[in-house]
C-alpha cells in the first residue's frame, strides 16, 4: 500500500490538473462573455432591474435599478428568463432596456481591453498562489502545517478564480464552497503555526467550526440546485471572515506569555501579514456591503491581499531565524492604519455630495495626518533604540562565539601535536577561561568523544584520574588575575611504555604556550570589549556635548530675545517721552508762558518714565532681594504677579528657624528662577490660580514647587521641542540650565488641559560643606 509520502505528489499533481482545466474553461467564457452586473426580477408588469453591480458592463451603460428589460438579444425579456423569478443578466451581447421615463436605450456587451487586463491579472495572482504552496510543500512536504498552508493556497486561488469570472453556472458553486472553507482553513493554519501544541479547547473549536462549515456547503449546494441563492448568504460570509480574524487576535493575545522569543516573532508577523493584506476587504468591501451601502472597491481587487499574506506565511515557514519583529511592527501598524484610513476617507469623499461631509473629511485627513507624523516619529526613535541594542546584542554574542571558537582552535592544535609527538592511544585537553562559564573539552583518539555532555566535575582533576585511564595528568593555569585553567590528560602511549623526562619536558613546554595563546586570546576579547565599550562612552560624550551646545545656542537666543525687549522699552516709551518733554521744553523756552495743562501732561510722563524705569530696575535685579528675606521677596513678587494677571496667589513657605538663611547668591538665583517661573504662568498659561511652595527638608535640600491650573502643556515631548530648537518653552530651558548650575534638578509634570506643576530640588553648598566638617570632625574623633 502506497505511503502518505508517495500519494502526496499524485494528490498535488490531481489537484493542479483540476483546477487548470476550471481556470482554462472560466477565464475563456469570462473573455468571451464580460460580467453585465444586472441581476432582474419579475413583477405583474414584466422584468425589471433590480440591482446594480458598479463594476459590471450594466453600470458602465448607465442602467438603474427600475429600469425595465424589454429585449435580450433580439428575443423578448419573458422568452429570454421564461420560467425564472430572478436572474442575472448574462451571455448576451445587446440589451434593450425602458426607463421610467418611457424612453429606451439599448445596452451593447463587448469584450474590451480591460476585460482582457482583469482575466490576465487573475491568471497572474492565481499562478502565484499556486507556486507558493507548491513551493512550501516541496521544501516540507512531511509537515501538516506545511500542507494545511498549501490547501489553503488552492482554495485561495480558487476564489480569485471565480471570483474575476463571469461564467456563473461553475463559478457560483465553486465561489461559495470556497468561501465558505477558507476562513476555517486560515484558522486551522494559525492555531498550528503559532502554538506548538494545539490545546483541547482549540481543537474542539475546529471541530465546530468545520461541522459548521460542513452545514453552510450542503446548504449552498441545495440553494444551487434550487437555483436561489440567498442574498443573506455573503453577509454571513463576511461574518464568518472578520470572527476568524478576532478568534486569531485573541488567540495570540491569550497565548502570548506562553511563547518563546521566536514564536513571538512568528505571531508578530502572522497579525501583521494579517492586518496589512486584508484591510482593503475589510474596510472597502466586507464592511461597506454589510452596511447596505454598497463597496468601494471591487472584490476581485479587494481580495488581492491575499497573495501578500502567503507570500508572507512562506517567508515565515522557510526562514526561523528572523529578525525582531517588534522593531518594525508598530511603523508597519501606523502605515497600515494611515494609508488605508486615507483612501477610506478619500472614497468617501468621493461618494459624499454634501458639503458639509467634505469639510469634515478634510478635517479628519488632517487630523489623521497630525497624529500619524507624531506617532511615526515616536516609533522611529523606539525602533532606533532596539535597533541599536539588538546590534550591540549581536556584537557580544559575536565576540563570545569567535573567542569560544579560538579557543577550541588552540586546544585541538595543541591535543593534535602531543598526540602525534608522544604517540598516545588519546590525549584530552579541558579548558574553563572564567569561573562559571562552561569549560571547552577537545579529545583525540579514544577519548575522542570525551566531554560531549556536561558534568559539574569536570574542573576536578580527581574525576579525570579516577574515572578514566589517562597515563599523565598535568594542571595548566593562568599566571594572570583571575585567569584560566584546566588539564592536560594523555592515555597510554601505543608500545605501552612509559613516558621518559625529555617527553614530560616538552610536554609541559607545550603547556605554557598553550596556556599563553589561551591567555592572549582572552585578552585581546578583553580589549576589543573595551574598545567597543570605549566607543559607546565616546557616542554618549558626543551626544552631550551636542546637547550642551543645543542648550547653550537656546540660552544665547533668549538673551537676544531680551536684550531686544529692553532695547525697545527704552525706545518706544522712555526715549519718547524725554523727545515729548525736550520739545515741549524748547517751546516754553522760545515763548516764556506756561500752560498748567501743559505742565500736568508733563508730569504725568515724568511719572510713567520713573515707573517704567522702576519695573526695568527689577527686572534686571529686583532690589527688595537685598533689602528683605527670601519669604517677604516672594510674597512681593506673588502680590505683583496676582494684581498684574488677576491671579489668586499663595504662598506656602518653611525655612526651619534653627537653620541657616540661604547665602546672598543663593537667595537671588532662587527667587530669579521662581519669577521666571511665574512670568511663564502669566505670559502663556491662561491660569486662574498660582501656588507656590518652598521647604527646607531635613536633609538639607531646597525643595521649590510652581503649580498652576492653566492650559498646560505635553510635557512627554518637551526634550523633542528642546532638540527642535523652536524657540518655545526658553524660559524653562533657562530655569533648567540655572538650577543645573547651582547642583539642583528640575521634574516637570504637564498634561494639555490639566495645568503644570514643576518642582525644584537644590541641596545648598554651605549644606555640603557643613556636612562635609561633621564627618571630617567624626572621622578625626574616632582616629584619636
Amino acid at each position: 500500500m502506497p505511503s502518505l509520502k508517495m500519494k502526496l505528489p499524485l494528490i498535488a499533481a490531481a489537484l493542479l490538473a483540476g483546477f487548470l482545466v476550471m481556470a482554462v474553461y472560466i477565464h475563456l467564457e469570462t473573455i468571451r462573455h464580460p460580467y453585465i452586473g444586472a441581476v432582474l426580477e419579475h413583477d405583474e408588469i414584466g422584468w425589471r432591474v433590480s440591482s446594480v453591480d458598479p463594476s459590471g458592463k450594466a453600470a458602465q451603460g448607465q442602467v438603474d435599478g427600475g429600469d425595465r428589460a424589454l429585449i435580450v438579444d433580439g428575443m423578448p425579456a419573458e422568452t429570454w428568463f421564461a420560467g425564472k423569478t430572478q436572474a442575472s443578466l448574462v451571455r448576451a451581447t445587446t440589451s434593450a432596456f425602458m426607463r421610467s421615463d418611457g424612453s429606451v436605450y439599448e445596452l451593447r456587451i463587448e469584450t474590451e481591453s480591460d476585460d482582457v487586463r482583469k482575466s490576465l491579472l487573475a491568471m497572474l495572482l492565481e499562478a502565484l498562489l499556486l507556486a507558493i504552496g507548491l513551493l512550501a510543500c516541496r521544501k516540507n512536504p512531511g509537515s501538516h502545517t506545511v500542507r494545511r498552508f498549501s490547501m489553503m493556497n488552492y482554495v485561495m486561488a480558487l476564489v480569485i478564480l471565480t471570483v474575476y469570472s463571469t461564467e456563473l453556472a461553475l463559478s457560483n458553486l465553486l465561489l461559495a464552497l470556497s468561501s465558505i472553507w477558507l476562513p476555517y482553513l486560515l484558522l486551522s493554519f494559525c492555531v498550528a503555526f503559532v502554538l506548538r501544541a494545539v490545546p483541547l479547547m482549540w481543537t474542539k473549536a475546529l471541530f465546530v467550526f468545520r461541522l459548521l462549515c460542513a452545514l453552510l456547503s450542503c446548504y449552498a449546494l441545495w440553494a444551487m440546485v434550487q437555483n436561489e441563492i440567498p442574498s443573506w448568504l455573503r453577509g454571513t460570509l463576511h461574518l464568518v471572515f472578520m470572527l476568524t480574524l478576532l478568534f486569531i487576535l485573541v488567540m495570540v493575545r491569550l497565548y502570548w506569555r506562553s511563547l518563546d522569543s521566536v514564536e513571538k516573532n512568528h505571531a508578530l508577523v502572522l497579525v501583521a501579514g494579517l492586518g496589512f493584506s486584508l484591510l482593503p476587504y475589510l474596510l472597502l468591501y466586507a464592511i461597506p456591503d454589510l452596511l447596505g451601502d454598497g463597496y468601494f472597491l471591487a472584490p476581485e481587487y479587494a481580495l488581492s491581499g491575499l497573495v501578500p499574506l502567503s507570500a508572507i506565511f512562506l517567508y515565515v515557514l522557510n526562514k526561523r531565524s528572523m529578525v525582531d519583529m517588534q522593531v518594525y511592527l508598530p511603523r508597519l501598524v501606523i502605515h497600515t492604519l494611515y494609508y488605508g484610513g486615507v483612501f477610506l476617507l478619500f472614497s468617501l469623499a468621493y461618494r459624499t455630495k454634501h458639503p458639509l461631509w467634505v469639510v469634515a473629511i478634510f478635517g479628519g485627513f488632517a487630523a489623521g495626518t497630525w497624529a500619524y507624523r507624531k506617532h511615526l516619529y515616536r516609533s522611529e526613535r523606539s525602533a532606533e533604540g532596539r535597533r541599536k541594542w539588538l546590534d550591540q546584542q549581536k556584537l557580544k554574542l559575536s565576540i563570545q562565539v569567535a573567542k569560544t571558537r579560538n579557543i577550541q582552535d588552540i586546544l585541538s592544535l595543541m591535543s593534535e601535536a602531543l598526540h602525534h609527538i608522544v604517540d598516545a592511544e588519546g590525549i584530552c585537553v579541558i579548558w574553563q577561561d572564567e569561573e562559571g562559564t562552561r569549560p571547552v573539552v577537545h579529545g583525540t583518539g579514544k577519548y575522542e568523544n570525551t566531554g560531549t555532555g556536561e558534568d559539574a566535575r569536570w574542573m576536578e582533576r580527581s574525576f579525570w584520574e579516577r574515572n578514566f585511564d589517562f597515563e599523565y595528568v598535568a594542571s595548566i593555569a593562568s599566571h594572570t588575575e583571575k585567569g584560566g585553567k584546566g588539564y592536560l590528560c594523555i592515555g597510554p602511549k601505543c608500545n605501552l611504555s612509559m613516558f621518559s623526562a625529555e617527553e614530560k619536558g616538552l610536554i609541559d613546554e607545550i603547556c605554557v604556550e598553550a596556556v599563553r595563546l589561551l591567555t592572549n586570546t582572552r585578552l585581546l576579547v578583553g580589549l576589543h570589549k573595551e574598545f567597543q565599550r570605549s566607543k559607546e562612552q565616546n557616542a554618549a560624550f558626543e551626544r552631550h556635548v551636542s546637547d550642551i551646545r543645543q542648550t547653550n545656542r537656546l540660552l544665547l537666543e533668549a538673551q537676544q530675545a531680551e536684550r531686544i525687549r529692553l532695547s525697545y522699552a527704552l525706545h518706544d516709551h522712555l526715549l519718547q517721552n524725554l523727545i515729548f518733554l525736550s520739545r515741549d521744553l524748547e517751546e516754553l523756552a522760545d515763548q516764556g508762558r506756561v500752560d498748567s495743562k501743559r505742565v500736568a501732561a508733563w508730569l504725568k510722563c515724568v511719572y510713567d518714565s520713573q515707573q517704567e524705569i522702576r519695573v526695568l530696575c527689577d527686572e534686571l535685579y529686583p532690589h527688595i532681594v537685598d533689602k528683605a528675606d527670601l519669604e517677604e521677596s516672594l510674597r512681593w513678587l506673588l502680590r505683583t504677579a496676582g494684581e498684574k494677571g488677576d491671579l489668586n496667589v499663595s504662598l506656602h513657605y518653611h525655612w526651619p528657624a534653627e537653620a541657616p538663611p540661604p547665602d546672598p547668591i543663593l537667595k537671588s538665583n532662587l527667587f530669579r528662577i521662581i519669577r521666571e517661573l511665574v512670568h511663564n504662568v502669566l505670559k502663556h498659561a491662561e491660569a486662574s490660580r498660582l501656588d507656590v511652595r518652598l521647604n527646607l527638608e531635613s536633609n538639607g535640600v531646597i525643595c521649590c514647587v510652581v503649580s498652576d491650573d492653566g492650559k498646560g502643556f505635553d510635557a512627554t515631548a518637551f526634550p523633542d521641542q528642546i532638540a527642535s530648537i523652536d524657540g518655545g518653552h526658553l524660559g524653562l530651558i533657562s530655569v533648567n540650565s540655572q538650577i543645573g548650575y547651582l547642583g539642583g534638578e528640575m521634574d516637570i509634570q504637564s498634561k494639555l488641559g490639566k495645568g503644570a506643576l514643576i518642582t525644584l530640588r537644590l541641596r545648598p553648598q554651605h549644606h555640603e560643606q557643613r556636612e562635609g566638617k561633621k564627618h571630617e570632625r567624626q572621622y578625626q574623633s574616632d582616629f584619636a
